[in-house]
């Protein structure tokens, strides 16, 4: 400890080895004696990584101020981790998921995702409206030239039946 009653970087370092230490002495089974590691890596990364103060706190202990993932925009991430998991080996791919996951999962705006898939969708039902207007609109037309051919044949028809009575009375 210094003088003036606070600690230096290395106390602080040493405090959060042996907390870890602590946790993992915790996690042994108590009717085998037998540690149990699982446990104590899970206990060890919620009560450090998942709670940002600490986690911050440890980054500037170590003078860690900024990641490689940090600097990838998240939404990048999954075709780099992508990348990772076909060009390298499951333990390379472990490293990167356990690097990366806290900048997805602090990056995720749930709404923000709720919001772009409904635009997405909205864009594909204003897309398939516009096509459905535009075939009705071919509709309309083909139903008028539909129309018209009728109302042209009762009109020839008409002439027709004029001219066939015409023709009789010449004769007559």
């Amino acid at each position: 400890m210094n003088p003036d009653d606070s600690f230096d970087a290395d106390d602080e370092i040493q405090r959060h080895i042996n907390e870890a230490t602590e946790i993992s002495r915790n996690n042994v089974n108590s009717w085998n004696n037998v540690s149990n590691p699982e446990a104590a890596g899970r206990e060890k990364v919620i009560k450090t990584q998942l709670h940002s103060e600490i986690r911050a706190e440890l980054c500037r202990l170590q003078g860690v101020h900024q990641s490689l993932y940090s600097e990838i925009d998240p939404l990048h991430m999954p075709e780099v981790l992508s990348l990772i998991g076909r060009h390298h080996d499951q333990g390379d791919l472990y490293l990167a998921l356990k690097s990366s996951i806290m900048t997805l999962f602090s990056t995720v705006n749930m709404k923000k995702c709720i919001q772009q898939q409904r635009a997405y969708h909205a864009a594909i039902v204003a897309k398939h409206a516009a096509i459905v207007a535009e075939h009705r609109t071919k509709m309309e037309e083909l139903d008028a030239k539909l129309t018209s051919m009728d109302e042209a044949v009762e009109v020839n028809e008409g002439s027709n039946e004029l001219e066939h009575r015409s023709n009789k009375r010449r004769r007559k």
